[in-house]
Order: C-alpha cells, then structure tokens, then sequence
C-alpha cells in the first residue's frame, strides 16, 4: 500500500518517540534501583509487549495499515507497555512509583531543555507560560490530532490552564494493568519537569484529575515571581 506521508504525520511520530524515550528513562530507573532482578522481569514484559522499532522509517513501521490507524496502533503500544512495565513494577515494589516519578521528571526536565534549543526559544519565548504550553504539544503525546485534547481554559505570559474532557490513556493504561491514578501521576511528573526544562520558575499544578474522581482535569503552568 502506497502511504502518502505529510508533516502531521511525522509530528505525532516525534511525540511517539518521546513517550518511548520517556518510557526507557524509567526503564533505566528501574534497572538502576533493582538491578537483575529488574532485567528478569523486563524480559518478561518485553516477550508480552515487545519493544518498538522506531528507529526504522514511519513508512516502514506503518506496513499494510492506514496512516491513522498505523499511527494510533503506535501509539497504544508504546503507552500499554510503559504502563505495563511501570505495573509490574508497582506490584512487586513498595517504591516503585516513585521511581518512575522522579525518572518522568528527570526526562521532562530534559525534554524541556532540549526544546529551547531545538526550537530556537529565545528569553522572552521561555518567560511566557503560554509559549511553553504550546510547545509541550509537540512532545507530550496527547491522542491523535482528531481527539479533543487538552483545551486552553484562560491564558496568559503569567499563567495558562487547560482542562481535558476525558483521559485518552485511561483504557491502555487500564488495560495493561496499571493503578489509574499512579500512572497520571507519573505523567504529570514529566509535564512538570518539561515546563521546568523551559524556564526553574514555571511551576505546574494540578487542580483536578479524571483519574482522581474529578469530572474532568485541569492543569495549568505558572510562571512564578
């Protein structure tokens, strides 16, 4: 099948490989804190939800598949393995979760740092709240481009809030066996870190979580004083 392949395509891929990259920070985490017995479970879970190739060309990866549907089949893998890994590791670990926390928020850190200069972020871009936010999009997997993401509540340079209606990685996060709650922790670990890799004084907050029995989450990144 002949793909026909434009740049939203290869925008959501980039994000792809970062809840990958994500993914394999904790992975480290984990192998760092457990050591072998770490590597034993890992090969365990790896036989169940193999590792990705994306190193190969999108192309390539998509195969026979529709462009949305090899796109989105991408998606739930990366997501249902990293919760995956971060679930067996909640249960045989008392810890656990914090580690992947902090390897989240290690890896947001990294990202944001890394987008100020990929993008060419100048002092005024990474003073403003708003800017961050949009740049997060092109990193922070959030559904594919036809799900209603998270939306701008109000905006500003000193603050910006969004909110999400639903959460698009409830079912794989569930699916896989993973506490709701714990993995939209970790998340928002790595939201926090990356408004941090921007600029140490956007802090980010969250208000209310789906996962916590809100009706809908809100966020926001605030530039402090």
């Amino acid at each position: 099948m002949s793909l026909v392949l434009g740049p939203i395509h290869y925008w959501m891929f980039g994000k792809i490989k970062t809840t990958e990259a994500r993914e394999s920070a904790i992975v480290s985490a984990f192998e760092t804190k457990y050591g072998v017995e770490a590597e034993k479970m890992l090969e365990k879970i790896f036989q169940k939800h193999p590792k990705s190739s994306t190193t190969k060309p999108l192309d390539e990866l998509l195969g026979n598949k529709s462009i949305h549907q090899g796109i989105q089949s991408l998606i739930i893998d990366v997501e249902t393995r990293e919760a995956a890994i971060i679930a067996a590791f909640c249960n045989k670990y008392s810890d656990a979760v914090k580690v992947a926390a902090e390897a989240a928020h290690k890896h947001g850190v990294s990202c944001g740092k890394e987008a100020v200069k990929s993008k060419g972020l100048s002092t005024a871009d990474c003073n403003s709240v708003s800017k961050a936010f949009e740049v997060i999009g092109d990193f922070l997997c959030d559904g594919m481009p036809c799900d209603r993401g998270a939306q701008v509540v109000s905006e500003s340079d000193k603050c910006v809030s969004w909110d999400h209606e639903n959460c698009i990685h409830e079912q794989y996060w569930k699916n896989s066996g993973a506490d709701f709650l714990a993995m939209c922790n970790i998340i928002n670990e790595w939201i926090a870190g990356f408004g941090e890799g921007i600029n140490q004084k956007i802090s980010y907050k969250r208000e209310k979580a789906i996962a916590a029995g809100d009706k809908t989450c809100l966020s926001s990144y605030e530039l402090k004083n």
